[in-house]
């Protein structure tokens, strides 16, 4: 009979994925996931589907992820600074942090982000089954772009690695992750909330009857906007997804800790 993992297993699962970056120890941070896992990294861009059908590598299993780290994490210095407390809410995990990705040759970006972590049990050990980390690539793409020496030794790389290991097709995904609902989509969160503030019924149904207030660090990714905030007083971390076309907020998840 599986044993339901405590909040602080969960927190030591989701710090270990950092702690393991920190130290480029890939295995450990393979090790962390679930045998059928999702990492959407970032939302927008073209998911990691872990434990499917892998055409590259012409079996089922890890190797998708294992080329993400080989692309994205592995050659870079990465670092996480938390912005606020950690929320557990059932089996995920809300981390506000801003991630400091230095990238070489003095070359650094900085992307502030949501990131949530879904687990599951796998032969009754607590796994991450996806993560979602929302953060807006244009920002990103700002910092690293540029004519100096470095910065075009640093894209001329990044944009080798890529289409090495993640093929012509998802080095033009991860650039397609650009697009998102951006300025009109946080709007439209910011006027959910107000609305739900005057007493609107469908808004307030939408955010779960919370009380949502202090609205702070709106993150516009893929069809997403994520928001830090207070939910009936309590820190919490807002996630609001829309219909792209229109722009209307179809679905909302409200994290606090239980």
């Amino acid at each position: 009979m599986s044993v339901q993992p405590t909040a602080a297993d969960l927190l030591a699962l989701a710090h270990a994925s950092p702690a393991a970056v920190a130290v480029h120890d890939k295995q450990a941070w393979l090790d962390l996931f679930a045998r059928l896992h999702v990492v959407e990294d970032p939302v927008g861009g073209r998911p990691v589907l872990g434990g499917l059908y892998d055409k590259r590598s012409a079996r089922r299993g890890g190797e998708p992820l294992a080329r993400f780290w080989d692309t994205f994490i592995g050659p870079n210095d990465i670092r996480f600074h938390i912005e606020r407390e950690d929320i557990v809410s059932g089996l995920n995990i809300v981390r506000d942090v801003t991630i400091e990705t230095r990238l070489g040759g003095g070359v650094t970006a900085r992307a502030p982000m949501h990131l949530l972590y879904e687990t599951t049990l796998d032969d009754g050990e607590p796994r991450i089954r996806r993560i979602a980390a929302h953060w807006e690539v244009a920002p990103m793409f700002a910092q690293v772009a540029g004519v100096d020496p470095a910065k075009l030794k640093v894209g001329l790389g990044m944009g080798a690695r890529m289409l090495r290991l993640q093929g012509l097709g998802g080095t033009l995904a991860f650039g397609a992750a650009v697009r998102s609902v951006g300025k009109a989509g946080k709007r439209a969160v910011e006027q959910l909330v107000e609305s739900a503030q005057r007493g609107d019924a469908r808004s307030q149904q939408l955010l779960g009857d919370a009380k949502i207030t202090d609205l702070t660090k709106l993150i516009a990714a893929g069809d997403s906007v994520t928001a830090s905030c207070t939910a009936d007083g309590a820190p919490a971390v807002l996630f609001a997804y829309l219909n792209r076309k229109n722009h209307t907020v179809s679905e909302c998840a409200v994290y606090t800790n239980d």
